[in-house]
């Protein structure tokens, strides 16, 4: 690095500095790089900041009740979970394995009979719990992951507000279908703490097999290069083909599951994909406002989830085309990343306030339809 490069990059962070030392309520904590995700991230410094021990006091409560508050059998999913881990034991695994024709077979039974998923499920019951508490230790475990990732980037606060009011975070995911939730803890700890986006894609993709499409939008983001033009183009394609090979697998294998499934296309409709269309605001302004030194170097973490993020929208506008089925559960990883992305926006010009306040406004319009539905009843009562 030359010397006036180093000048001006010191100007920039003592700007930042005196930012956030005007303002500690509203800045974002500073960082020492420009990766968030970096051995300097602001975790350390949630006991120095008033904002910070707020997030640690909102945290914790919402840990508590969910590790006390009743989970009655009505709750969705609640049943088949515990089932999950009445069945699920050595035994089981014993059983599979001899059932195994082959190499191949067995790792991809890795990701489409979710052998990951067992094997927490395994974990948990050598502790001696019943299936109801492995239940509630994977609810409460999966939701300490997912803010304590939250704490490792800017506005922690702001991450886990967001959190607490998107429908497909705590409500849904966080909650009951806490199989895919889980999945998404694990990624986001391995990419945001350990900076290994894909191996955690990979490894969520052993608990939950949705997240198969971006480990291979990541896989290509990562194989593209370092530069925007091209690993934005590449995983964008990328996406279109996963969505219509989808469509070919599911024609031949689907089998029954065609019928079963048949609820998805329904539910795919006009203004789901508007939604996460708009949603992808935040993955762009994260890229724009990447300083230009992290477009041309080794990219970090939350660059290349934000690349995946917009492909993954590309998939999903390709699957309403051609292969509706292959929404899924898919879709809820497009708004599960807003948290993370919105910490690292900052307002810089009318232009960047007035996408934020579309943004918010998307966010605060699908929390009032889910609210009307009832979502939050069991959050609420």
């Amino acid at each position: 690095m030359s010397a006036g490069t180093r000048r001006r990059s010191s100007g920039h962070l003592n700007v930042g500095h005196a930012g956030a030392a005007a303002s500690p309520m509203t800045k974002a904590l500073p960082l020492q790089n420009s990766d968030a995700t970096g051995p300097r991230s602001p975790t350390r410094k949630l006991f120095t900041t008033p904002t910070g021990w707020l997030f640690l006091l909102l945290a914790s409560c919402v840990l508590y009740y969910l590790a006390t508050a009743d989970r009655p059998s009505t709750l969705p999913d609640q049943a088949n979970y515990v089932t999950y881990f009445e069945i699920t034991n050595w035994q089981w695994v014993v059983d599979y394995f001899s059932q195994s024709t082959s190499a191949l077979n067995l790792a991809i039974g890795l990701v489409t009979d979710e052998l990951g998923w067992r094997t927490w499920i395994i974990l948990v019951n050598s502790l001696g719990v019943s299936p109801e508490t492995g239940v509630r230790i994977t609810v409460v475990f999966l939701n300490a992951l997912v803010f304590y990732t939250l704490s490792r980037l800017s506005r922690p606060l702001l991450g886990l507000l967001l959190w607490l009011v998107i429908p497909s975070a705590l409500a849904i995911v966080g909650l009951f279908q806490i199989r895919q939730g889980f999945a998404f803890a694990v990624a986001m700890l391995v990419a945001i703490s350990f900076k290994r986006p894909i191996l955690g894609a990979l490894l969520a993709s052993a608990i939950h097999t949705t997240f198969a499409v971006p480990a291979i939008l990541l896989i290509v983001t990562r194989m593209s290069g370092p530069k925007l033009k091209i690993a934005l183009p590449a995983a964008s394609v990328s996406a279109i083909l996963v969505a219509m090979a989808g469509r070919v697998l599911f024609q031949d294998y689907g089998g029954r599951r065609i019928a079963e499934y048949a609820g998805y296309e329904a539910g795919f409709t006009i203004r789901l994909l508007i939604l996460m269309i708009t949603y992808g605001i935040a993955s762009a302004m994260v890229l724009y406002q990447m300083p230009t030194e992290d477009k041309t170097s080794q990219p970090p973490s939350l660059r290349e989830l934000a690349i995946m993020h917009i492909a993954l929208i590309v998939y999903l506008a390709a699957a309403f085309l051609v292969f509706p089925f292959g929404k899924d559960r898919v879709f809820y990883y497009v708004s599960l990343l807003l948290p993370y992305f919105a910490q690292e926006i900052k307002v810089r010009n009318p232009v960047s306030l007035w996408m934020l306040l579309v943004l918010y406004l998307m966010i605060a319009a699908e929390v009032a339809l889910e609210e009307a539905k009832g979502l939050y009843v069991y959050l609420l009562q």
